[in-house]
Formats: structure tokens, C-alpha cells, sequence
């Protein structure tokens, strides 16, 4: 078994490293993914910490660095330290200076498509909400998908079997004629489409930049009642250009998880927000367990260890028997299985305490709330439940 010491926290945050006489190798490892590590070798110890509070003198003797988005590596973080192998659990990984780690010749590891089908759950369940909000059913919604990679092509497979008519938009995947479906610019997806979600990577210095992809320029063709998804990454969508449209066309409802600065995010624009979010959409427990099962063959590999139980540990605990959802209202079961609504009213209030900058603190908290979320297959529904049940099954068949 791994050893895993405790964490401790005071002025400044330190770690208490291992001091077992077998352990040869420390593996730090962001406190929120420990429990889903398999049981290493005696030679490898877990050392935890808290992701926003990771400082240089912390990494000591580790070799091996495992992180979440709330990280930033950078070579302020890792230099002179012995780290050789970097891994995140998520599939985006602008949060890691990439250019840095080549230099230093640290290996990177990332964990694509892990996180896809909670970001496909939190997007339709979104949906329905604005459906019912507006009392409008949602076959009769045409849904722009910018981003065709894990995530979006998942969800617009999702959409269309659900009798959703989907416009997709992909540039470099069109260009490497990788789409295989018809493309649609960016602009015939703002002014056409009843819903507009954004799955893209960002990129800054690149043929097809995503960094402000979003500006008034083009969102001021948008439908008066439409929708606004980001569950991609903040600085894709231009917030000063959101609060603008948003004084403009006060009907557009938009859905944010992704915010500039988080924690520390703009509380004037985050409360003209429909529907505000604390970067939960990918964190399920399914998903951290997806995650660590992609980065556990970089890091056996780097350590020399031939062991073919990837699989975390953590897998048991996604293989309960499901939990039945009787005699609710439709509302009510999808803020159970994601409480995307008493979430949002949590953080419209925390809001209204902020004239103008959210405390990260609060942020956070908001979003340690979310724990513990699993996954629609974890759930069963009475027969009466027609589209929760398709639904599950469509999820289960794209997974």
C-alpha cells in the first residue's frame, strides 16, 4: 500500500514529506485524487497537497508532480526542483507553461476525454433547464457546437439523437479534414442557433486562436431569448464584452462555469449571470477516476515499474448499486443528480456579500460543495421518467 501522510496547513501551507526507510520515490499529488490511486509499490509514496497552495520549497526530493487546472506550473514553480514528469488529470492544459517543460526537458502527461461525459451531462441538463425556464421543448432547438473534439463530438451525438438539430463549428478539424460532417462558421452559429456551448482548447499563438474568441463584435448577432454555454476555459469567452451584450440584450441567458481569474472572479458580471457555476461541469467522481487511470501508465513507465493494474482503486467506488430517483418533479431530479440550481442560488448570494471581486475562498468552497457528484449512469429512474432514462442510455452508449 501507498503511504500517505498527512496534510498539514498553517501561515504557510507545507507539506510533511514521508520518512518510511523503504520509500525511494515521493509522488505529490494533488489532495482531491489521492483516494483515487490504485495501491502503489512499496518503493512509492503519495505525498498530498492542496492544489491553489502548491509553493516551490514543497516539491523537495519528488520527481513526479500530479495536478488539476487549479495548479499553474510554471518555471517559478519548478525550477531547480527534481520534478522530471508532470501529469494532469484533465484534458486541458493551459494552466502548464508547455513551452517551459520542453526546455527542461520535463515530460507532460494529460488526460483527454476524461472529464468528457460530466461536461456532456452538465451541458444537456443546462438545456433543459433554459426549456423549461423559457417553455420551450428542446427539440425545437437548433445548438451551436464550437469544438468538435472529446467533448463537443460526444455531446452533439447526444443532441441529435435526441432530435436536436446541432450546427458544429471546427476549423482546424475541418482544415485536416478530421470533422466529417458539414461545418458551419462561427457567426451562422451565433445568429442562428437557440443554444450556444463552446468546447475548445485555449490558444493564444496559433493558426486558429481561442483566447477572446467570443467578443461583442460577434455575439451582438445573437437571438434575443438565447443561450450561452462556457464550460471550456474563462478567457475564451471576453467577459467585458459579455457584460456589454448582457445591458444590450438582457433576455440572453447565459450559463458560466469558466471565469477569468478564478478564483477571484468579477462579481458585477458573474450576477448578471442566468445560471453561475464553480468550474464543477467535468468533476465527477467517475471522472477523477477516468483521469488517474490515463496518467498511472506514464507513471509506472517513468519509474521502471511493469504493473498492469491501472486501474484505480477508486473503481469500486463507481460500481455501487445504483441509486433510485422516485416521485420527483422533473426540476428536482436534475438538481439531484447535479445541483445546478441551489449551486447557482449559493453563489448569487455569496454575490450579493461582493461589490466587485468574489473572495477566492468563497469560490472555492462553492465548488468543494459540488464533491461527491457522480454520473448519471449511477442513477436509475422510474419507467415514467422517459427522457432521464434515454438519456442515461445515450450517455452510456457514447462513453
Amino acid at each position: 500500500m501507498s503511504k500517505t501522510p498527512k496534510t498539514f496547513s498553517g501561515g504557510d501551507f507545507y507539506v510533511k514529506l514521508a520518512s518510511a526507510q523503504d520509500v525511494s520515490h515521493r509522488i505529490l499529488v494533488d489532495e482531491e485524487l489521492v483516494k483515487f490511486f490504485p495501491s502503489l509499490e512499496k518503493s512509492l509514496c503519495i505525498v498530498p497537497f492542496k492544489g491553489r497552495l502548491l509553493r516551490s520549497h514543497m516539491l523537495k526530493d519528488s520527481e513526479v508532480l500530479v495536478v488539476r487546472s487549479v495548479t499553474s506550473i510554471c518555471e517559478e514553480l519548478l525550477d531547480r526542483s527534481r520534478i522530471k514528469l508532470v501529469c494532469t488529470a484533465t484534458s486541458g492544459t493551459d494552466h502548464i507553461d508547455k513551452e517551459y517543460l520542453k526546455r527542461s526537458n520535463i515530460e507532460l502527461v494529460s488526460a483527454p476525454g476524461a472529464n468528457a461525459i460530466a461536461v456532456v451531462e452538465y451541458i444537456i441538463f443546462t438545456i433543459l433547464l433554459y426549456s423549461l425556464d423559457i417553455g420551450k421543448p428542446i427539440k425545437n432547438f437548433k445548438v451551436g457546437v464550437i469544438g468538435y473534439g472529446e467533448i463537443g463530438s460526444r455531446l452533439t451525438q447526444l443532441l441529435e439523437e435526441l432530435g436536436l438539430y446541432v450546427l458544429v463549428n471546427d476549423p482546424p478539424k475541418k482544415k485536416h479534414h478530421e470533422l466529417n460532417r458539414e461545418h458551419f462558421s462561427i457567426r451562422q452559429l451565433v445568429s442562428e442557433c437557440d443554444c450556444l456551448t463552446v468546447h475548445v482548447p485555449l490558444n493564444e499563438k496559433t493558426e486558429y486562436p481561442t483566447v477572446n474568441l467570443l467578443d461583442y463584435e460577434l455575439l451582438k448577432e445573437i437571438k434575443d431569448e438565447a443561450l450561452i454555454i462556457n464550460s471550456s476555459r474563462g478567457n475564451i469567452v471576453k467577459e467585458s464584452d459579455l457584460f456589454k451584450l448582457l445591458n444590450k440584450k438582457p433576455a440572453v441567458k447565459v450559463a458560466l462555469d469558466c471565469w477569468i481569474n478564478e478564483p477571484a472572479i468579477d462579481a458585477c458580471l458573474a450576477r448578471k449571470i442566468w445560471l453561475s457555476t464553480p468550474h464543477i461541469a467535468g468533476a465527477t467522481l467517475e471522472s477523477k477516476i477516468r483521469a488517474v487511470q490515463k496518467i498511472m501508465p506514464a507513471i509506472y513507465n517513468y519509474f521502471g515499474i511493469v504493473n498492469n493494474k491501472i486501474g484505480s482503486d477508486g473503481q469500486i467506488m463507481s460500481d455501487k448499486i445504483e441509486k433510485k430517483i422516485v416521485d420527483l418533479e422533473f426540476k428536482k431530479i436534475i438538481n439531484t443528480v447535479l445541483p445546478l440550481i441551489s449551486i447557482n442560488e449559493k453563489f448569487q448570494r455569496k454575490l450579493n456579500q461582493n461589490l466587485s471581486i468574489m473572495l477566492p475562498e468563497e469560490f472555492d468552497n462553492l465548488r468543494d460543495s459540488a464533491q461527491g457528484r457522480r454520473e448519471l449512469a449511477y442513477y436509475s429512474f422510474s419507467q415514467d421518467q422517459v427522457v432521464f432514462n434515454k438519456i442515461k442510455k445515450l450517455l452510456i452508449k457514447i462513453a
